[in-house]
Formats: structure tokens, C-alpha cells, sequence
């Protein structure tokens, strides 16, 4: 009997990905980012030299952080940093003392907050029974082979297998759907892949030059492979092992090669949602990238901007499947964005869930009539945002 593990089942599973550590590595350079622009109002504030700009500054970095912290699961600084923000709302007239207190708070939070994200030391890339190539020099060679190897317009799978028979059989079960191309060597195949990458990658863990998980984890530190979704056939159904692929980052595991079938329909689900590009539109990078981050776990594409205007200018040449539009931001508001995306004949048809901090039930009805067909509340889950764009996408394709 097949089985298969998917690669985001288990909390500590989750916890190990490799992309996840990456967001919360990047989340902890934003905070010490947001701390000097803390430390600076708290000097200029003890000195009676807190200029508007420096005011203004603080409550900013303040409000983001007030609205991405439960997301990377540190809701206590999340708490301190409303806490700072709705006093600094009350204007240039707040309390002095109590402003002090609040910045020496939430500066002492963001350096607990960064001491407990702890870097992981650099994973080494081969295993312990990693055999040198005894010809380094293919590496060259495979590149100049594989500068022809084009992908037409169906999704591209590569298939890195030893045995022919097995290779052959998934590669005539996913015909003339997809294109398809075959490997016998982990080497040919980096190369092939560096060159074009393709949509899917299904990959043997016992390969004959390299190990499935070395050959992962090459496919992994490189930028235009890294977010492709990869299922390995493993030879060994032992936890330790499935949980050392997923760390690798293996996006689904499955044991007996022999019953291709289940393997096969579950990479056509996988490549469906390949197909998919979603726009993230929010001036917070930290909200792009942890965004970023859960859509391409579930094998989802994105691109990103920083506001309304970079949207824009994105929508000229590029049509998503959906757009993530973040309510509130500087030069262009994600309303007016909104709104031009409906006067667009080609664009009004493209499903947009928006971002917003607002609880008041009726301006969120207002903006559902205004075309948005979801809403999202500051802070969420980033799970569930995947998940209701999965849902809307899905809809939307269906119904097309």
C-alpha cells in the first residue's frame, strides 16, 4: 500500500521547514530594524527633542508591528506594540513618563523577542554517505548539454529516477498534459533544472550518483528553484527519515514507487496549483514575506509590492489569479487601488481579498460592495489567508 506523508503535517515538522525558519530569521533583522527607530524616539522623547517626523516614525513601526507579531506567534510584543501606538495617537500632548515606560517595554520585548528566534547553525549540505562526484568537471559539461532543454506552455515536470521502467510510467501517465522530462543522474538533472526550472520535481531517494536529499537540498539553495514543490519516492517508511526529507525540503514523501497512481494524481493537484500567481500588495515587508513564504509551501506562486503604486504599475503588464491588498498604505491606499483594478476591463474580473485592521462591520460591507470578495482582519492566521485564496481560486477556475 502507498503511502504518503505531505510535508506540512505536525507542528515540529512545520517548525523545521526550512523556508519558515528563513521568514522568521528574516522577521527578527525587521524587529532590530524597528528597534533602533524605537531607541531613537525614546532619546529624542527623554531630551524634550520629539520632532513630529520621529513621532510619527515610532507610531508607524509601532502599528505594524502591532499587526504582524501574532502572525510570527509573538502576540505579547504584538499587545506592547498597540499599546504604543494608541498612545502615540493621542498626538504630540501624551504623557511623557508613560511614553518612556512604553519604549523601554517594547525595546526590551524586541530583544527577547530576537534572543529566542535562534539560528540554526548552517546545515551541512552533503549526508554522512555523501560520495565526492569522481568528475567534477561535469558540472560544466551537463550545463552546455542542457542550454536546448526548453519548456513549451504545459506545466513542466522532471523526473530523476534510476529505473526506466518506473520513469517511463509516470512520465506516460502525466502525457500529453504536461511536459515531461526524464533523469537518471541527480548531476544532468541540477544542471537541467538550473537552466529551466521546471514546475514539479518527483525525485528517487536512493539515487546512483547522489542522494535524493543532497540533490534536494542543491535544488533548494538555488533562488529559481527554491519554491518548487518536490515529491520523493522513498525507499524507508522510518519517521527519522521522512522528517530529515521534509527538512530538506522534500514537499511530500511517498513510499513503493511501485503503485504510481496516488503519487501521480497528487502531483497534478500539486502542478494545478502551481499554475496559480498571487499578488501581495502591503507595505510591510515583514507581512510580504511571511506571506510569501506559507503560499509557496503549499506550492502556490507570488510576486509582491511594497503599495499601491508598485501594484499598479505591476497590473500594467501582469494579470495574477488573485490579489492580497493590504487596506492602509503610504503614496496609494489599497481603496484607490482597488478601485482602478474595477474601471480596468481586463483586471475587474481579478478576485481581491483585502487587508485591513478595520472592525467596523459596516466599512467592511462597504468595501465587499466596492468589488473586494473577501477581507482579511489584522492579525491573522496566515494559514487560513492560503487556504481562503485556495478556496477563491478554486472557485473562480471552476467557474471559468
Amino acid at each position: 500500500m502507498t503511502k504518503n506523508w505531505h510535508g506540512q503535517q505536525g507542528k515540529q515538522v512545520h517548525k523545521n521547514n526550512k523556508e519558515h525558519q528563513k521568514a522568521v530569521q528574516n522577521y527578527r533583522d525587521y524587529l532590530s530594524g524597528a528597534r533602533a527607530k524605537f531607541e531613537e524616539a525614546l532619546k529624542a522623547l527623554q531630551t524634550r527633542q520629539l520632532s513630529p517626523e520621529l513621532h510619527d516614525m515610532a507610531q508607524v513601526a509601532a502599528h505594524k508591528i502591532a499587526g504582524n507579531a501574532l502572525m510570527y506567534g509573538f502576540g505579547n510584543l504584538g499587545d506592547q506594540s498597540r499599546e504604543l501606538e494608541n498612545l502615540l495617537k493621542t498626538g504630540s500632548d501624551f504623557d511623557s513618563a508613560l511614553g518612556q515606560s512604553l519604549f523601554v517595554k517594547l525595546i526590551n520585548k524586541i530583544d527577547d523577542v530576537c534572543l529566542a528566534i535562534s539560528r540554526p547553525a548552517s546545515a551541512e549540505f552533503e549526508s554522512e554517505n555523501f560520495q565526492p562526484d569522481p568528475n567534477p568537471d561535469r558540472w560544466e559539461t551537463d550545463l552546455k548539454e542542457t542550454e536546448g532543454f526548453d519548456l513549451c506552455q504545459r506545466p513542466s515536470v522532471l523526473i530523476i529516477h534510476s529505473d526506466s521502467w518506473i520513469m517511463n510510467l509516470m512520465a506516460n501517465m502525466l502525457e500529453p498534459d504536461h511536459e515531461v522530462h526524464q533523469c537518471h543522474l541527480a548531476h544532468k538533472a541540477m544542471a537541467m533544472a538550473a537552466n529551466n526550472p521546471p514546475d514539479l520535481i518527483i525525485l528517487e531517494q536512493d539515487l546512483k550518483d547522489i542522494s535524493g536529499l543532497d540533490a534536494t537540498r542543491f535544488f533548494r539553495n538555488v533562488d529559481q528553484l527554491r519554491a518548487i514543490p518536490i515529491i520523493m519516492v522513498m525507499s524507508s517508511d522510518e519517521p527519522e527519515d521522512i522528517v530529515e526529507a521534509v527538512e530538506a525540503g522534500v514537499t511530500d514523501c511517498f513510499e513503493n514507487a511501485l503503485e504510481v497512481l496516488p503519487l501521480i494524481n497528487h502531483a497534478r493537484e500539486l502542478l494545478r496549483k502551481t499554475q496559480y500567481k498571487i499578488l501581495v500588495v502591503d507595505d510591510d515587508m515583514a507581512v510580504r514575506d511571511l506571506l510569501r513564504q506559507r503560499f509557496e509551501s503549499y506550492g502556490v506562486r507570488v510576486d509582491t509590492a511594497s503599495d499601491g503604486i508598485e501594484a499598479i504599475e505591476y497590473l500594467r503588464h501582469k494579470q495574477p489569479d488573485l490579489i492580497i491588498l493590504d487596506r492602509m498604505m503610504p503614496r496609494l491606499e489599497g481603496g484607490a487601488v482597488l478601485y482602478q483594478i474595477q474601471q480596468e476591463i481586463n483586471l475587474k474580473s481579478i478576485p481581491v481579498m483585502l487587508v485591513t485592521a478595520m472592525t467596523n462591520r459596516d466599512d467592511v460591507i462597504t468595501w465587499l460592495q466596492r468589488g473586494a470578495i473577501d477581507y482579511i482582519t489584522k492579525p491573522f492566521n496566515p494559514d487560513e489567508v492560503v487556504l481562503r485564496a485556495l478556496r477563491h481560486l478554486k472557485v473562480e477556475k471552476d467557474a471559468a
